[in-house]
Parts: C-alpha cells; sequence; structure tokens
C-alpha cells in the first residue's frame, strides 16, 4: 500500500515554488554538516542551472542565497553576491503576457553584470512549444531534468521524507503521461492523452495541443496539417476520440459556401470519415469525422502508436491532394 503523500494535496505551484527554494538553500554551505547528501543535491542543482546556460559552476560556493517572490519573481537563487538564477516556476499554467520580459529587465536594473544572470523556465507539467520562451533568453528545466536531480539526490542514500515524497510525486506524474503506451485506449484518461499528444509531436514532426474550452466540457485538442488555398485554411484535429477534418474561413459572408464546398469535395475522398451531426458556422468548421476509431490497437486492446502515426500521416497526406481521386 501506498503511503500518503505531502504533494498530492499540496499541488500548487507555491508548494513547487517551496521544494524548489527549500532545495536550493541546502546547497548553502553552512548545511553541509547537517546534510551532506542533501547539501551535494542542492549544489547539483544549481549546476545543472549553469549547465543549461552552457557555463560552469563557481569553483567555490561561499554564500547561497534563496528568495521567494521577489517583484513577483517566482524564485531568485543569489550566489557568491554574483550569479543570479531567475526562476519562473510553473506547473499546469504557461507564460502568459510580457511577464518573462518583465521579471528579466528587473533584475537586468540591478547590479549584476548581464552575463552573469541565468534566467530559468521550471516547468513539471507539459506543453507544447517553448519556442516563445527561449526566444525571451530562458533556458526550459522540465520534469524530465528535475527527475534527474531527485534521481541523483536518491541514489545518494538521502531519506528525507519531503525530498522523497517530491520525488515519488514528479515520478508518478511520468508514469501517468506514459501511461498511454500501457492502458488500454479505452482506459486513458487526462495525461494518458498528454503523453499520446507529445508523441505524436515527435512522430509527425508537427503539430501542437492544448485544452480547448467549449460548453460541452472542453477537450484536449491536437492539430496539424494545415494548408490552404485562396479561400480559406484546411487542416486536421484531434478532439480526443474524436479525428476531424475543419476548414477555417475568415470571411463571415464566406463561410456557409466555404464550408459546403469543402465537404462536397472531401466527402468521397475520405471514406473513412462522416458528416458531421451538425455544421457550425464559425471561423472553425468541422467538415467531416472519423466514422470508427482512428487509434489503431494491439490485441490487448492497448496502442499500436506505430500503425496509428501511419494512419494519421496517410491522411493528412490526403488532404494535400485533395483534388486527386483515390479513396482512404
Amino acid at each position: 500500500m501506498k503511503e500518503p503523500n505531502l504533494f498530492k494535496f499540496a499541488t500548487s505551484e507555491l508548494s513547487q515554488d517551496a521544494f524548489i527554494c527549500w532545495l536550493l538553500s541546502w546547497a548553502d554551505p553552512k548545511y553541509k554538516t547537517i546534510d551532506k547528501n542533501l547539501h551535494q543535491c542542492g549544489i547539483k542543482l544549481i549546476e545543472s542551472f549553469f549547465t543549461k546556460h552552457k557555463k560552469f559552476l563557481p569553483s567555490s560556493l561561499t554564500k547561497i542565497e534563496v528568495i521567494k517572490q521577489d517583484s513577483y519573481i517566482d524564485v531568485l537563487c543569489i550566489i557568491n553576491d554574483e550569479y543570479v538564477i531567475l526562476i519562473e516556476d510553473k506547473t499546469w499554467t504557461k507564460a502568459h503576457g510580457d511577464q518573462l520580459k518583465r521579471y528579466l529587465a528587473e533584475i537586468k536594473d540591478r547590479s549584476y553584470k548581464e552575463e552573469n544572470i541565468l534566467p530559468i523556465y521550471f516547468k513539471t507539467r507539459d506543453q507544447a512549444s517553448y519556442e516563445n520562451i527561449e526566444k525571451e533568453g530562458y533556458k526550459t528545466f522540465l520534469r524530465n531534468d528535475f527527475l534527474k536531480i531527485l534521481n541523483f539526490g536518491n541514489n545518494l542514500g538521502i531519506e528525507n521524507a519531503i525530498f522523497q515524497d517530491f520525488r515519488k510525486h514528479l515520478q508518478s506524474i511520468s508514469d501517468a503521461v506514459a501511461s498511454y503506451l500501457v492502458l488500454p485506449i479505452k482506459d486513458w484518461h487526462r495525461n494518458s492523452w498528454i503523453g499520446f499528444y507529445l508523441k505524436l509531436q515527435e512522430e509527425l514532426a508537427t503539430g501542437n495541443w492544448d485544452y480547448v474550452s467549449n460548453p460541452s466540457g472542453g477537450f484536449l485538442g491536437f492539430w496539424w496539417g494545415f494548408q490552404k488555398d485562396s479561400n480559406c485554411r484546411q487542416y486536421l484535429q484531434l478532439e480526443q476520440k474524436k479525428f476531424c477534418i475543419k476548414v477555417e474561413v475568415n470571411h463571415i459572408a464566406d463561410r456557409r459556401k466555404l464550408r459546403n464546398e469543402n465537404y462536397q469535395r472531401m466527402k468521397l475522398k475520405f471514406s473513412g470519415f462522416k458528416k458531421p451531426s451538425r455544421f457550425g458556422n464559425g471561423t472553425y468548421m468541422t467538415i467531416l469525422i472519423n466514422k470508427e476509431e482512428y487509434r489503431k490497437v494491439n490485441a490487448d486492446g492497448t496502442l499500436n502508436i506505430e500503425k496509428t502515426v501511419a494512419y494519421l500521416k496517410k491522411v493528412a497526406d490526403s488532404l494535400k491532394t485533395i483534388n486527386k481521386k483515390e479513396n482512404i
């Protein structure tokens, strides 16, 4: 039987901030004699931030100062009064507005050399893309990066209950995200879909995903295969179990006409799809939806990722050549 885990209940970003601050604080030399393994793990975490920025850790760490919520910055770790690690910490949420730019500007206005400022985007849940994060000068530090540090500490022999609870908590998230590989598809949950979409991004070398809210309760969507003609864009979208062929029409007066035209020219070509129960009349409209399960499975009901990806690629390739006559 699993023991209760503190971080099953302490799920907020503030709780994660606190753990990061706690572990970084152990790197201070004054704590070395209290718990040398936690001290070494704290140093390893700091070193990993330097490595992300392709910098070397100072040969001697004489002072570690950890500050939480300084000018709305989640965590600051100041080393030897010379280097500053700026951490924007996220779980489910993402960076918004110009917050990353503002936080970095705040630190640059202080007395630190610009080359000694190390901005880190610390994310333990998943998101589709980090391109905009990196454009702002931040280096990503993701769940698997942190697990490597925590497993390093575990291998040192750290027994501290707080440390072990957080390590097991992060590992449980990774296991849940990887569950799409081992659970029958009928038993998938939110994290299974996230893992599946991450794998699709890797296999298709394209695509984006996110939560889409709607009056029916929302879904996790994955979209790719965008192309356009002179009137509108066509693309593919997964709405978890639903596989859609969609059009994007920006001109209100043309929506009904272009929706119907696209349906007429696609309905015979995509034989594995059917007309939705009702057509929409917005910017993004579903033209066709899958008749049967698009996820290909093994004999035990688990996902066959190779066959599933091959099918999705086939549909995407066919959409690129919608004037041809071969059917799917």
